[in-house]
């Protein structure tokens, strides 16, 4: 398992970080926490620290999981947004990776404010936000399926970001009634309208990348 905490800002997007949310349809009962975790490419340190956090635990699964070789079709946790999410512009220019809470999710991540106070908000944990994370990759082999899932252990968010997804604010509510917003309001929480369903992160969902980083 290698592990790294983000320097320089991040993105949350599809974000359950607080409710947990259900993986899909068939299995309405399982809960999970997660997000996706969106690295700007022009960060090019952040990349460089992600896929080299990549080819450790690519290492520890040659060594403890996979008998010595590296296996066809292995899964690799950071994946392009501007091949598989072209239609999202939140995803333009960045790549992303879906990552989910302790315990394959099962478990919340430690979420702090800009302060590091702990909270459990959702007008500071959101999805849009930008923040710092600690990420951990890990091999796994599971009913066939091989490759390098990342756990997201930590978040402290900057209290900054513009919300994705279908969300009101108070600026964006006060538009809407043609009501001028009062000095000293525009950084206040928010409250979303709703929240985007977590994108699918199971093991072994993942791309089939290089996954060496290269």
């Amino acid at each position: 398992m290698s592990k790294i905490t983000t320097k320089t800002d991040v993105r949350l997007s599809y974000v359950s970080l607080i409710t947990p949310r259900a993986q899909n349809d068939e299995s309405p009962d399982d809960l999970r926490y997660g997000a996706s975790v969106l690295i700007p490419k022009s960060d090019k340190k952040t990349v460089d620290e992600i896929k080299a956090a990549i080819k450790e635990a690519l290492a520890e699964g040659v060594a403890k999981k996979w008998g010595g070789k590296v296996p066809k079709n292995l899964k690799n946790p950071l994946r392009d947004g501007d091949e598989e999410k072209d239609d999202d512009e939140a995803y333009s220019g960045h790549y992303f990776i879906n990552g989910k809470g302790p315990r394959a999710g099962r478990q919340p991540a430690i979420l702090l404010d800009s302060k590091g106070e702990e909270t459990s908000s959702e007008s500071v944990i959101y999805s849009g936000v930008m923040a710092r994370v600690s990420l951990q990759f890990y091999p796994y082999d599971v009913s066939g399926n091989k490759g390098v899932a990342c756990g997201i252990t930590a978040v402290q968010s900057t209290g900054e970001g513009e919300p994705l997804g279908n969300t009101t604010t108070a600026s964006s509510a006060r538009d809407e009634f043609g009501i001028s917003t009062p000095a000293g309001d525009a950084a206040k929480d928010f409250k979303p309208a709703s929240t985007s369903k977590a994108d699918e992160a199971e093991e072994g969902n993942d791309d089939d990348d290089d996954p060496w980083g290269k």
